[in-house]
């Protein structure tokens, strides 16, 4: 088994409220939650001197990522630390185009920036706001490997359900300077290595005794 946490913050953007990254909290709390895995997903922008700060001071495998919001909804774009200089270079133009047009990208932008996508772990807002919902799900879906919820509860709901995506639940914190109380949100996969692709998704738990 493997604790994952796949949605951090460390970047103060115009989606936040204003905040101070710690490397320190991210560090306490990497070791007191027993992390193997977390990912840096900021809105809409990706820092590269930050990340690989990050990288080198924690004790656990740290993933590249984004947060984008794509249409009406966010989604999580995750990729490998070994092709860094490409996922900054492509988080840039993201960044340009959200600026440019007002917010939100559309999935065919996001498939021209970041080409096949089915090399990234793509992971949408799903039982949590802001939803990707309907047409935008549709277009995403053959390249979604879970969907993102908010609670345990709309977890177990998922994972009982069929006809809904694989659930996943992450912390969604900012690692900030004044984080009395350390996030319980994260997810158990069952795997051995863990790896970027393929990715084993099947076997899903989350971190509320299940």
């Amino acid at each position: 088994m493997k604790k994952i946490d796949l949605h951090i913050h460390t970047v103060s953007t115009s989606s936040d409220s204003e905040f101070t990254f710690s490397l320190d909290t991210f560090k306490r709390y990497v070791k007191e939650a027993r992390l193997d895995a977390v990912a840096v997903t900021n809105h809409n922008v990706f820092d590269g001197d930050q990340f690989r700060l990050i990288q080198q001071a924690l004790d656990a495998l740290v993933f590249p990522g984004i947060e984008i919001n794509v249409e009406k909804g966010h989604v999580l774009i995750i990729g490998s630390a070994s092709e860094l200089e490409d996922f900054e270079s492509k988080a840039s133009l993201v960044s340009q185009k959200i600026a440019n047009l007002g917010g939100n990208i559309s999935v065919e932008e996001l498939k021209k920036i970041y080409g096949d996508i089915s090399n990234y772990l793509v992971i949408p807002h799903y039982d949590k706001s802001p939803p990707i919902t309907g047409d935008t799900l549709e277009k995403l879906n053959p390249y979604v490997i879970a969907g993102e919820v908010d609670s345990a509860k709309k977890f177990v709901r998922a994972i009982k359900d069929e006809t809904k995506l694989t659930p996943v639940l992450f912390s969604d914190s900012r690692m900030k300077a004044d984080l009395t109380k350390l996030p319980t949100r994260q997810t158990f996969i069952d795997c051995g290595t863990l790896t970027l692709v393929p990715f084993p998704v099947s076997e899903f738990r989350v971190f509320h005794g299940l």
